[in-house]
């Protein structure tokens, strides 16, 4: 029994082996930015995190910049992701740099990966931005 399921494993490309704590999904999660470009975030404004949703179904994708609401669609293929423009509210705030910076790393992402819990983005196989499950304690 063991050897067939170490076939099916093989058999599967390792779909079916990973631990379910790394086999996390996009979808159905509000996932809030720890890091950006290496940097860990720190917001003039705890009321303006800044996270990202992500629909599965209709391959859409929201959230907030910390302080404008965007929008858009994805493009997902295995662990390569791509976003279309974003469409985004235009209100002025504090941490404006913080979601200009944000928002041009969206338009750089080339590929995901999740791991324990922590999703990340990354560009040209550099990690460019870390985000948690909404509601867990950021991770140092």
């Amino acid at each position: 029994m063991k050897s067939l399921f170490i076939l099916l494993c093989i058999t599967m490309a390792g779909v079916g082996c990973n631990s379910s704590k790394n086999m996390a999904k996009l979808g159905g999660v509000k996932w809030v930015l720890q890091t950006l470009n290496g940097e860990e975030i720190n917001l003039t404004d705890q009321n303006s995190e800044i996270f990202i949703q992500f629909d599965e179904a209709e391959h859409r994708v929201n959230g907030r910049g910390g302080c404008n609401r965007f929008f858009g669609n994805y493009e997902m293929e295995g662990k390569k992701l791509k976003f279309s423009p974003m469409g985004a509210t235009r209100m002025a705030c504090p941490d404006l740099q913080l979601e200009n910076t944000f928002f041009r790393m969206l338009d750089e992402v080339d590929s995901f990966s999740i791991k324990d819990n922590r999703l990340s983005f990354l560009s040209k196989e550099k990690v460019v931005a870390v985000f948690k499950k909404a509601g867990e304690e950021a991770q140092h």
